[in-house]
């Protein structure tokens, strides 16, 4: 786990947050191994950046479930859905963005996407 994937969670988390009277709701699944390692890697984070929104592994391991055909290139993608309804993907590219407005923008992005979603009721 890295800054990118924080800097993400944070964002999301702070989006459940501002939403939640709009039922928003959210969580982080990490494809790896389900190990104590990771489980420990997960609390610490959740920790560390005072989260409330769920972080927890994929049952599937490394490579997710197989529908949801994730790209495994990316190192990192959000899926936003609606009843059960895939609505749009960000596979972010490997390596992140170097500079900060470039990491902003990604986030950005993102939750530009999320409040179109979220409004579309």
């Amino acid at each position: 786990m890295d800054g990118r994937l924080a800097r993400l969670a944070r964002a999301i988390d702070r989006f459940v947050a501002a939403n939640k009277a709009k039922q928003m709701a959210a969580f982080v699944v990490l494809l790896a191994e389900n190990s104590e390692e990771n489980r420990r890697k997960l609390a610490d984070l959740a920790k560390a950046e005072g989260l409330a929104i769920p972080l927890t592994l994929a049952l599937e391991g490394p490579e997710g479930p197989a529908d949801y055909k994730l790209n495994p290139g990316a190192p990192i993608t959000v899926l936003l859905s609606r009843r059960d309804l895939v609505l749009a993907n960000f596979a972010l590219a490997d390596p992140p963005p170097k500079d900060e407005a470039g990491q902003k923008g990604e986030v950005s992005r993102i939750l530009t996407r999320a409040t179109a979603v979220l409004g579309a009721r």
